[in-house]
């Protein structure tokens, strides 16, 4: 008899010893063990000849796996994993499991599932012919093993370089994974490659059935040459000779996973391959940290600063609208733009980052405000379902026939969405095709392909919608972009607001112009003496990061230290507080700078309170081996609080 290792998806940052009475080896295999008063399913680590313990061992229940899930290299990739995050090794190794493999308490016959992966066919006459300046950067990829960063200008031509790049890969007998940022994006990029290689390409993301997700995981393991394009959990596929990662808008907060184990696609794409894949990433508006390391030259930067073909850059306004009447949230002369541009025939984006009809549901008699009692925020209206929304949670109300505070029936709203704007261009311009884009109306498969048509055709329509507009969609008539009450993002308490707003700011007026034919962008503002403006009318996004980055190196800020967020969360707030007090004792060692605990900038979701504590240092490896020493020592005590994380590369606050 021996006994073996097992990783449960459980919050308890270790492994658990059963016995092993197979006679086989079982490391990497999937096992189903008895855990408390529950069966789940967890993966073999480690064999172990003998066991010391005070706690009656249990046997392993049955093997479900034929084959290893994960060999010897895998495996000590996921324990580095957990190391970096400080996160239990069982939730990490489950993120590498499709969906049907972590639930079916059976063996799968995999044959059963595998369609196998179609033989290469590139079609070379579908490929643009590269400019100087793009054959420049594809020599430059090819010619080196390190990171690259690809900057350039939107409509640049990027992604034709690095299908370029992927050709040449596939014709090794090598295969690609290209990530984007949003499900929505996928099928336009998907469409683009298959004209390239035809059925060499796959896609893979949250939106996919779990037996779709499970034979593209299957695909991935096929010795042939292809090209997956899916969101940031694709970095979990086994793929087989894999030679290079592209992230395609690399600068996107989705590539950081905001909950549950919270890792950034970026990050786990160097731990799990090293120096073994290639790795290049794409954007107009590179994030500050990867911008930063080409100046240091940990990345090869490789510019792209005109567009190509007959596109312009966008001429950028700013349009102060202090004192002035505003329809549906837009001035008066904006409205006039509108018009005068749909009746050229040409196309409108709008841009307000803010879904629903009203942010603010109220009560004119005595001032009460429709909030959340789960999460203490302002319940969103919603005027086409007549239901106000959180849009933390998600959960819904129906709008109230009285004021609960005092009775009365004399209701507003403040503020404005989407759907407000939609409604007031649909009024003004009844004949006008106004589409409006936002995680509302494109949620769902058939929605999600219905508006990727209509942003393809090239007919008279008004866009109206959220950032999801400004995430590499390739809009064929845009000529006019209105972008509505950003000015939140320039004075926020975050230190990272102030550089996603940027991005966005300039990724939205990069949409326009793109067929030659002149285009303007207006940015709606109250505070139009804001210095940022004057760098975000230059369209010029490396004179505004760089901007950004005087400051922070100026104040001691990221990229220029390592910065670490501890966040907690419990329904006690006192006890909550404790915890981070408590916490930054601990932590306050020589080269540490701990500051809080602070109220998160979502002070509630779920019933639950939110804080955090900002980490610092200078030296990265005290400051991690410090917050080793915090995470061992809070899971030998008794559990305080609810739930509590230690956020590596934190994007925000939140």
């Amino acid at each position: 008899m021996n006994f073996v290792d097992v990783a449960v998806p459980s919050p308890l940052r270790s492994t658990f010893t059963y016995k092993n009475n197979t006679g086989k080896n079982l490391i990497g295999r999937r096992v189903l063990v008895e855990f408390g008063r529950r069966k789940l399913i967890g993966v073999v680590t480690a064999d172990r000849d003998d066991y010391k313990g005070e706690y009656k061992i249990k046997d392993i229940l049955q093997t479900l796996d034929h084959d290893p899930t994960f060999n010897n290299t895998q495996l000590l990739t996921i324990k580095k994993i957990s190391d970096h995050y400080m996160h239990p090794i069982g939730v990490v190794l489950e993120a590498f499991l499709p969906t049907m493999l972590r639930k079916t308490k059976t063996q799968l016959d995999l044959s059963k599932y595998s369609s196998g992966v179609c033989d290469l066919d590139i079609n070379d006459s579908n490929f643009h012919e590269l400019t100087a300046d793009q054959e420049s950067c594809l020599k430059k990829i090819k010619g080196n093993d390190r990171e690259s960063l690809l900057f350039g200008v939107t409509s640049s031509g990027k992604t034709e370089i690095y299908k370029h790049y992927i050709k040449s890969l596939l014709q090794e007998g090598k295969s690609a994974l290209v990530l984007v940022p949003e499900i929505f994006l996928t099928p336009q990029i998907h469409d683009d490659f298959k004209k390239n290689f035809n059925d060499s390409v796959y896609i893979h993301h949250s939106g996919l059935t779990e037996l779709q997700r499970f034979k593209i995981w299957l695909a991935a393991q096929d010795n042939k040459p292809k090209i997956i394009i899916g969101t940031r959990s694709a970095i979990f596929l086994p793929i087989k000779n894999l030679g290079a990662i592209i992230f395609d808008e690399e600068h996107d907060q989705s590539y950081k996973q905001q909950d549950g184990f919270r890792y950034d696609a970026r990050t786990l794409a160097k731990i799990i391959y090293g120096n073994d894949v290639k790795i290049i990433y794409s954007s107009a508006t590179p994030s500050l940290n990867t911008l930063q390391s080409s100046k240091d030259n940990v990345i090869e930067r490789l510019s792209l600063k005109k567009r190509i073909s007959k596109s312009k850059m966008p001429k950028i306004e700013v349009h102060p609208i202090n004192k002035k009447n505003l329809i549906g949230g837009i001035s008066d002369e904006l409205i006039d733009e509108i018009k005068k541009n749909d009746e050229m025939g040409n196309q409108t984006l709008i841009l307000l980052n803010r879904r629903g009809y009203a942010p603010v549901f109220l009560c004119n008699s005595c001032g009460w405000i429709a909030k959340s009692n789960c999460c203490d925020t302002s319940l969103v209206l919603h005027q086409g379902v007549r239901r106000l929304k959180c849009h933390r949670c998600e959960s819904a109300w129906g709008i109230p026939e009285c004021c609960p505070s005092c009775g009365a029936s004399d209701f507003s709203y403040k503020g404005i969405g989407t759907q407000q704007v939609e409604e007031a261009i649909k009024n003004i311009l009844p004949k006008a095709e106004v589409i409006r884009i936002d995680r509302d109306s494109v949620s769902g498969k058939a929605r999600r392909d219905k508006s990727s048509l209509m942003i393809k055709d090239i007919e008279p329509k008004i866009f109206v919608g959220t950032q999801l507009l400004a995430k590499g969609h390739d809009f064929k008539k845009i000529t006019l972009i209105i972008i509505l009450n950003l000015d939140f993002g320039l004075f926020g308490a975050d230190i990272h607001l102030q550089e996603q707003t940027a991005q966005l700011l300039i990724q939205v007026a990069g949409r326009a112009g793109r067929t030659g034919m002149d285009n303007k962008v207006y940015l709606q503002t109250r505070v139009a003496d804001h210095p940022m403006f004057n760098l975000i009318k230059t369209g010029d996004y490396e004179l505004v990061a760089n901007e950004i980055l005087k400051e922070r190196k100026k104040l001691d800020l990221s990229p220029y230290i390592d910065v670490v967020y501890l966040k907690a969360e419990d329904a006690n707030q006192a006890r909550l507080r404790k915890f981070l007090v408590e916490a930054k004792k601990y932590l306050s060692k020589e080269h540490l700078e701990v500051y809080g605990p602070f109220e998160a900038p979502i002070t509630k979701v779920g019933y639950k309170h939110r804080m955090f504590c900002i980490i610092q240092s200078s030296k990265k490896e005290i400051m991690l081996k410090a917050l080793d020493d915090f995470v061992s020592h809070s899971d030998k005590q008794k559990k305080e609080i609810s739930n509590w994380v230690v956020d590596i590369d934190p994007i925000n606050a939140s």
